[in-house]
């Protein structure tokens, strides 16, 4: 009796699911998920809670790179004054 039931129970379930209407989800361009993911960031940065936060971190970011590169530049002199061609 309860084989029965769990027997009904499936087949009624197997066929609820092939009945049901397929839909093809559309597929993103990178255009699409670029544009989407630019909003969020934007969305985030002028967020009045914690926004200041990722600007503060974004300043931090620019002064590494820049500290970086000066550093690059001063390595690149220092090699030419020990190495004068």
């Amino acid at each position: 009796m309860v084989v029965m039931r769990l027997l009904l129970v499936l087949i009624v379930a197997m066929t609820l699911g092939a009945c049901g209407k397929k839909t093809d989800v559309p597929t993103k361009t990178a255009e699409q998920e670029k544009s989407e993911k630019d909003a969020a960031t934007k969305a985030v940065r002028d967020n009045p809670v914690y926004g200041d936060q990722f600007k503060a971190l974004d300043k931090a970011k620019a002064t590494a790179a820049a500290a970086d590169e000066a550093a690059k530049k001063t390595e690149d002199a220092l090699k030419q004054v020990d190495d004068p061609k």
